[in-house]
């Protein structure tokens, strides 16, 4: 048989095979502009500029994909979707000059898009320490001192055992702490600052002495923030995207990396009944928004992370939607989180009820994230190493 047909997922795979054949390995840069498809999403457009665009774009060889409404004007505006090689996309943009609706700035977004990928730093400096992205996804060990999360409430709340469990983890090979005095499972209630502090203050101070890892406490309330920004963390994760009115300032003054996450409503009723028409669009307008009013606040967008929020205020399938277009947030130019470890969806997934029996769904989901998350949040730091180790291998894409 002469005729044997490739699967080639990757940049990587496709030069291996160039180089297989004696090729030259730049024919792979020439040939990608021609044969592999790009999609971008619009706003809202007015229904004229949507055709518009349309008959430009089919002008070049693309396509813009709009309301099946909007050919009979049954509806005002529409958002559309550009797909085509880039080539074919760049002369669609050629089409577009001159015409109204403000298509010519549509077109010149389209160029920048086609010609950069996102900005996004390498490293973050906090305190003398180094979030270094550029080896793999960095890896952030959870140490609960709650007695009521999901999965190990009430096993750290000794501050003995609980640095105990810090310092092994950073053994194993954890880049990151993140320390959280307040459960945030499904349900659960707030917890009052003086008591958040009360656990987190003698852990905090005991490690910044010796800990290599960045030292993250998760929380909320900017009082908290301030007590543990000052005790020695380097380092906030703010479920609520920075809710507490006086959390931008505390942050921006620290001059330290800050999580936002998203969450539909709050943890005692956020899986009540959690409802998206588009969850990845609402996420990414949602973080577009939380990102400008943190940089208006003094928060450099350099140490600004997002993470989407799996688990909450979202149903299974938004979780697997999230995390299967998780590359799609790098657009918004900041790194990524995923925080996804024994998760209720996986267990949904699997049949698997209890939380602590969920690492082997836990590792999967690492895996198939790992070129595209650049901080994976989980209780399993050694298991975490090995299965990034080997998925690098692979070069896994979802």
């Amino acid at each position: 048989m002469r005729i044997r047909k490739l699967h080639i997922s990757s940049d990587d795979q496709w030069r291996r095979e160039l180089s297989f054949i004696g090729a030259d390995p730049v024919t792979w840069d020439r040939l990608s502009k021609r044969c592999r498809i790009s999609i971008y999403s619009t706003g809202l457009l007015p229904v004229t500029a949507a055709n518009i665009l349309k008959q430009c774009m089919l002008s070049g060889g693309a396509d813009a994909i709009v309301s099946r409404e909007s050919v009979s004007c049954r509806t005002i505006e529409t958002r559309a979707l550009i797909v085509g090689t880039p080539k074919q996309i760049e002369r669609g943009c050629e089409s577009l000059s001159g015409q109204p609706f403000g298509l010519p700035e549509l077109a010149n977004e389209l160029r920048a898009a086609l010609k950069d990928s996102p900005y996004l730093p390498e490293r973050i400096v906090t305190r003398g320490k180094v979030l270094d992205f550029s080896r793999r996804p960095l890896i952030m060990g959870i140490l609960n001192l709650t007695s009521d999360s999901f999965s190990d409430g009430g096993k750290f709340l000794n501050t003995e055992t609980a640095i105990a469990h810090a310092r092994s983890m950073t053994t194993q090979g954890a880049d990151i702490i993140d320390i959280g005095a307040e459960s945030t499972r499904p349900g659960s209630l707030p917890v009052p600052p003086a008591l958040q502090l009360e656990r987190l203050l003698p852990v905090v101070e005991r490690l910044k002495a010796d800990c290599r890892a960045v030292i993250s406490v998760d929380t909320a309330s900017s009082e908290v923030a301030d007590a543990v920004l000052s005790a020695g963390a380097e380092m906030i994760n703010d479920v609520t995207a920075l809710s507490d009115p006086a959390m931008p300032e505390v942050v921006a003054n620290a001059d330290v990396p800050v999580v936002l996450m998203h969450m539909q409503g709050k943890p005692e009723t956020m899986q009540n009944n959690p409802l998206y028409s588009d969850v990845v669009e609402e996420i990414y307008s949602f973080f577009q928004k939380k990102i400008t009013a943190a940089a208006d606040s003094g928060i450099s967008i350099e140490r600004i992370i997002i993470d989407p929020g799996i688990g909450f205020g979202k149903r299974p399938e938004d979780n697997v939607q999230l995390i299967s277009r998780l590359a799609e947030f790098k657009w918004l130019g900041c790194r990524v989180l995923l925080g996804h470890s024994r998760k209720s969806f996986i267990g949904m997934l699997t049949g698997i009820r209890n939380p602590s029996a969920l690492e082997a769904g836990t590792h999967a989901v690492t895996a198939l994230s790992s070129n595209h998350a650049d901080i994976m949040r989980v209780h399993d730091v050694e298991g975490t190493v090995q299965v990034l180790k080997v998925s690098r291998e692979f070069g896994q894409r979802i």
